[in-house]
């Protein structure tokens, strides 16, 4: 874990030297978020989607999305998805309960009773105030003509030249001195602005009250219309908004081992927005070389907030829950803090000890970890340096598949020295439900979550990871600090158990272009048992192939790579011979991108009210 925690460090490093905002929290995110291209694309305006059929997709999926990107942090020291804390719902509740009935009787009372300083009986201007403007105008003049005057110095080139025009500029001081006098005077200069600042201050009314309203409407049209137009309010405008489609925005970094540890030091030390449980959560990590991956900060914009009207002399807020105060971030207060920019990363490889054997990482009875990140069971080797690295696994089907699920069931938690309660996943339909002033993911335990076990990606009925009840109660595990919690290493073994005799056959997959018959490079494989629990996910070469050992059994296989459609098929190992399958996939135009959150921005929201 801790060179995961390095990661988010030196992302974090680089944010805050970017950017002086003294609001600014960076965040870690402990647990797995990934997203698929077409899911951020449905949060993205109409206007900035050219394909018809994106905008009519699946609503309820924009929905929960939107959810998760709008979940508001209720800790100083994580981020992490919580749907029943969601920014427009706490919105639009502020929305609700702020004055603006009063405020509007108040603005009609002053459009009734018009300024008789300023404005007749028949709405035109009263001598006053056209003194005003005429003595205004005269002044205004005089300063024109000095600042003329001055421009002309540099053009002067005999002693007598300048005499003459520092006399003419002493005469237009005066001038100008004189039309002042003449405007204060006769001008009613001191009550014609009293007024005019009266007038302003009820304009400034009327613009908070604008601003509001319309928010509040938004709301409110969106609770009167069907779903398809409720949707506005889950748009989301990124930046840079291009992010999904090229490299705009994105940059690559290359973490050697010795800036891991001294990054993880760092955030040992700093102790700023994490969460001690995460820190004292050590895997042997010793394999790991190198970590290279592309990054980008990502900003969240939506039109239908703005902290601003919370902000004005004008709001008033009379319920007993607090909105901010400024300083704690927690869920004593209704918004103390809102997501504001994503921490993401793609393309992420982890560079291993070149000691490291092809069936070390082959193995169909292990997972292997990052962090929360999940790495693919295949060893990849850069022809160029001949490093060995790992991929992580980005297919979200996969991730949220049963089998994986299992597997993250069965391996192994914690050695024999110190003994946790096994995590184990809750069943779908179970929500989350917000316990105030409890850590919904630490509490005093070591969730096993944050390592790896899989949360479902649907916001509304999320998956959870809680203690599997024990006969006799256990005592929670305390970190102490300087002698970190040890877990098994990258490679997390499972227990199952050891076959008599063998089982599986060497598969070898075969993915070509179904026109020409070229090799497709780099095809993501997806094979789950469909009568075990069996999982496997791999990549094919550059010649298109790739050999898996696989047990015996039915299995789905789903094939993957940019420009070509989607192909899901079955197929069986019925004995323990081998096995040659050919795949020939239809050119389309089909892109497959996945991010992985690692860290959110939040803004600190000032101390409201603020009077």
């Amino acid at each position: 874990m801790k060179y995961f925690v390095a990661v988010y460090q030196k992302l974090r490093n680089i944010y805050t030297s970017q950017s002086s905002m003294e609001n600014d929290l960076p965040m870690i995110c402990p647990s797995l978020r990934v997203y698929e291209n077409e899911e951020l694309e449905l949060l993205k305006p109409p206007s900035l989607l050219n394909d018809d059929q994106k905008k009519a997709l699946s609503i309820i999926k924009k929905q929960n999305v939107a959810y998760e990107l709008n979940s508001v942090p209720i800790s100083p020291n994580f981020w992490d998805l919580n749907p029943n804390n969601a920014l427009f719902d706490i919105y639009r509740d502020i929305l609700d309960k702020n004055s603006l009935k009063n405020l509007e009787e108040s603005l009609d009372k002053v459009v009734a009773s018009q300024s008789t300083i300023l404005f007749d009986a028949k709405g035109a201007d009263t001598k006053e105030l056209k003194a005003y403007k005429k003595y205004q105008t005269a002044y205004e003049t005089a300063v024109n003509n000095v600042a003329t005057h001055l421009e002309l110095f540099d053009g002067l080139d005999t002693d007598e030249e300048k005499t003459n025009w520092n006399d003419q500029l002493i005469t237009l001081n005066n001038l100008k001195a004189l039309a002042f006098s003449e405007w204060k005077v006769k001008g009613s200069k001191d009550s014609i602005e009293k007024e005019l600042s009266r007038v302003n201050k009820n304009s400034d009314a009327d613009l908070y009250l604008t601003m509001a309203q319309n928010a509040k409407n938004t709301f409110e049209a969106a609770e009167k219309t069907d779903v398809i137009n409720n949707s506005s309010i889950h748009d989301i405008n990124f930046i840079p908004y291009d992010f999904m489609e090229n490299e705009s925005g994105w940059n690559n970094m290359r973490l050697e081992k010795a800036e891991l540890e001294s990054l993880h030091n760092e955030a040992k030390s700093s102790n700023e927005n994490l969460p001690t449980e995460i820190l004292s959560i050590d895997y042997d990590e010793s394999v790991i070389q190198a970590v290279e991956f592309d990054y980008s900060f990502v900003h969240l914009k939506r039109s239908w907030f703005n902290k601003n009207f919370m902000l004005s002399e004008m709001f008033e807020w009379k319920e007993p829950k607090k909105i901010s105060d400024g300083q704690t971030i927690s869920s004593d207060f209704k918004l103390s803090a809102f997501p504001k920019t994503m921490m993401l990363i793609k393309n992420l490889k982890i560079v291993l000890d070149p000691s490291i054997t092809n069936d070390t990482v082959n193995n169909p009875n292990q997972l292997i970890y990052f962090g929360p990140l999940i790495m693919k069971q295949q060893l990849f080797v850069n022809k160029a340096n001949n490093q060995k690295f790992l991929k992580a696994v980005t297919n979200v089907r996969t991730i949220k598949s049963d089998q994986l699920n299992t597997l993250t069931r069965k391996t192994a938690t914690l050695d024999a020295k110190i003994s946790v309660p096994e995590a184990v996943p809750q069943p779908v339909a179970q929500p989350v439900t917000e316990t105030p002033k409890v850590n919904p993911v630490f509490n005093n335990k070591i969730n096993m979550g944050m390592m790896g076990a899989v949360r479902t990606m649907r916001p509304v009925t999320p998956v959870v990871t809680p203690v599997q009840p024990q006969p006799t109660p256990v005592k929670p595990v305390t970190p102490v600090i300087g002698t970190p919690i040890r877990v098994p290493g990258i490679f997390v073994p499972i227990k199952v158990p050891i076959p008599t005799q063998p089982t599986a056959a060497s598969v070898q997959f075969k993915v070509f272009d179904k026109i020409n018959n070229d090799p497709i490079y780099k095809c993501a494989i997806s094979i789950k048992g469909t009568n075990n629990n069996r999982i496997f996910e791999i990549e094919t070469n550059e010649i298109g192939m790739i050999s898996q050992m696989i047990p015996v059994g039915e299995y789905s296989i789903e094939l993957r790579v940019d420009d070509y459609a989607v192909l899901n098929q079955n197929f069986s190992v019925t004995n323990t011979n081998p096995l040659n399958l050919e795949y020939r996939l239809q050119r389309e135009e089909v892109k497959f991108k996945s991010f992985f959150l690692i860290g959110m921005i939040c803004e600190r929201m000032p101390r409201i009210p603020v009077n």
